[in-house]
């Protein structure tokens, strides 16, 4: 009998939960940055979300490569959050104002509209999935 986990999620509720964090990082950086609207030669900064997701996969689940022949190229080790993924907004050339300030308060809240969507959609796709576990565990009937 073969004696390795099996995994009965296949890193979907993994994969949800990294985006999830990703995206509450994402939500508190937007935040930070309409806090500090009115901060001279304050510039704005964002979390890529979809740049992360693509780069790191969540360590020890079915996303993640493992080597299974010596023969096979090794997987990028995972050290940490990326700090690649926190980008700068730098310079709007379309902002005419005075103080240097960076920050496009209609685009941050837009952003932060997008941003949460994005969100709850992951938790509604969580919690389908944990309904969907409930119902198997109770033989269908519920």
């Amino acid at each position: 009998m073969n004696k390795s986990l099996v995994n009965l999620f296949s890193g979907t509720i993994s994969t949800l939960s990294r985006s999830m964090n990703l995206r509450a990082r994402n939500h508190e950086m937007i935040l930070n940055n309409v806090a500090n609207a009115d901060t001279p030669n304050f510039k704005p900064f964002k979390v890529n979300v979809e740049k992360a997701m693509q780069t790191n996969p969540m360590d020890g689940h079915a996303s993640t490569l493992s080597r299974t022949d010596t023969k096979h190229l090794a997987g990028l080790e995972r050290v940490g959050e990326p700090s690649e993924t926190i980008e700068s907004g730098g310079d709007n050339p379309l902002l005419l104002r005075g103080d240097n300030n960076g920050v496009d308060i209609d685009g941050e809240m837009a952003a932060l509209a997008k941003n949460s969507l994005l969100y709850k959609a992951s938790t509604q796709i969580v919690a389908s999935k944990f309904k969907g576990l409930k119902k198997a565990m109770g033989g269908g009937t519920q």
